[in-house]
């Protein structure tokens, strides 16, 4: 699986501490995936990079306040996870007050008002404190990130003509971010 149906789909990132990485995914070895947080108080995007059998994968939650559909903004709030699908070891920042969104684009990929819309989001940033691990001693700072990913919003959510449905949106991405 692929992350965008375009192709062009990325993440990259410094990674330092008890993960020292630099991660340079391109689309075809990972997958992305996006949906509202809850109480629409913004997004989330998740990353993982498909490993090698037996490879424990690395998972980046990315929770951005105040991203509404269809939006490009600055200077955005985001709390980021890391985490080792399978091994039980998570770092959070626990808070979005640590990690920033200098700038992200929305473009349309798919999608028609009061139904699924599938967004590419495009977005770089840093953080100023590291995520710390959550079940033991250790932390990871993310000096920076890019990354072009997808995220969905389903009726219930306002349209890009402010309309609005009653209909409960999904929850498809874990708790890690609210």
């Amino acid at each position: 699986m692929q992350c965008l149906p375009t192709g062009n789909g990325y993440l990259r990132a410094k990674l330092n501490g008890a993960i020292a990485a630099e991660l340079n995914w391109d689309n075809a070895h990972m997958e992305c995936a996006g949906s509202m947080r809850p109480n629409d108080e913004g997004v989330r995007l998740r990353f993982s990079h498909i490993e090698p059998a037996g490879a424990p994968a690395l998972v980046l939650l990315f929770g951005i306040s105040g991203l509404h559909e269809g939006e490009a903004a600055k200077a955005l709030a985001v709390n980021v996870t890391i985490m080792r699908e399978g091994s039980g070891e998570f770092y959070s920042t626990q808070g979005d007050n640590k990690c920033t969104i200098d700038e992200i684009h929305q473009q349309l990929l798919s999608g028609a008002p009061l139904r699924k819309r599938s967004y590419r989001v495009e977005a770089r940033g840093f953080c100023t404190q590291p995520a710390r691990a959550l079940n033991s001693n250790g932390s990871v700072l993310i000096t920076r990130f890019d990354f072009a990913g997808r995220v969905e919003f389903e009726a219930g959510g306002a349209t890009a003509d402010g309309v609005t449905a009653n209909v409960t949106t999904s929850r498809t991405l874990p708790d890690l971010n609210d």
